[in-house]
């Protein structure tokens, strides 16, 4: 089963969209429902609590359906991202597509969100088929090289993760070696004595690690660190 939530501040489209949802494949089952962005994002962010897939509305009052994309995205690839609209998708696209959405759906094309919810549950993106016709009369994909691509689940998460850590700031290199001693097996004690400070000013430079790196534990901050060479 592939379980679903929803955000729309739209009450009424809210419960339509749900009673849709569950007809449209036998593997759809609807976990939950929300109005307010915010409350999507902590519920995807929350294991217990965490869907396969994420539909939100683009444009809603509290935080708009990018933002929610992005402020999930940037956290966790383990949620797809199908953003939905009855405008037209052009409006919506590029953006949703920068904010780590896999996919982007007009609310009444219910074939092409059921194919972006199946593909979004595997991590995988879906193109959208945007309005207009190419010279051989085939329907232009809305891709070329001036609109970024969707992309997958885990790639569109190292992209916005990276992005988050750039904008944040480099490491010191106290917080550096801090980390470093501590994937070498060191101990806070330990450390403390190897670079000559208190175990509270350890603490405070894994804490500042921590938070520049956007990362939940000091386990994730030795992995983005180890994956971007940097220990």
């Amino acid at each position: 089963m592939i379980r679903i939530g929803i955000v729309d501040n739209d009450p009424y489209a809210l419960s339509a969209l749900g009673d849709v949802i569950e007809r449209l494949d036998t593997e759809f089952t609807l976990a939950w429902t929300a109005t307010l962005g915010a409350v999507a994002i902590s519920r995807c962010l929350n294991p217990a609590k965490r869907p396969d897939v994420l539909l939100t509305d683009m444009s809603m009052g509290d935080v708009p359906g990018t933002e929610v994309c992005r402020a999930i995205r940037v956290k966790t690839p383990a949620v797809g991202l199908v953003g939905v609209t009855s405008y037209a998708i052009a409006s919506f696209r590029d953006e949703a597509a920068r904010c780590g959405a896999q996919a982007l759906v007009g609310k009444t094309d219910l074939p092409g969100m059921a194919l972006a919810i199946r593909n979004a549950a595997r991590g995988l993106p879906t193109e959208p088929a945007i309005a207009g016709r190419g010279s051989d009369g085939e329907e232009a994909s809305g891709v070329d090289d001036d609109h970024p691509p969707f992309l997958d689940a885990a790639s569109a998460h190292t992209l916005l993760e990276d992005s988050a850590y750039a904008t944040r700031g480099a490491l010191s290199a106290k917080e550096r070696d801090t980390l470093r001693l501590y994937a070498e097996g060191l101990t806070t004690k330990e450390i403390a004595e190897h670079l000559g400070v208190s175990g509270a000013t350890v603490a405070t430079f894994e804490r500042r690690a921590l938070a520049k790196l956007g990362a939940r534990s000091r386990a994730h901050a030795i992995s983005i660190c180890i994956r971007r060479h940097e220990i």
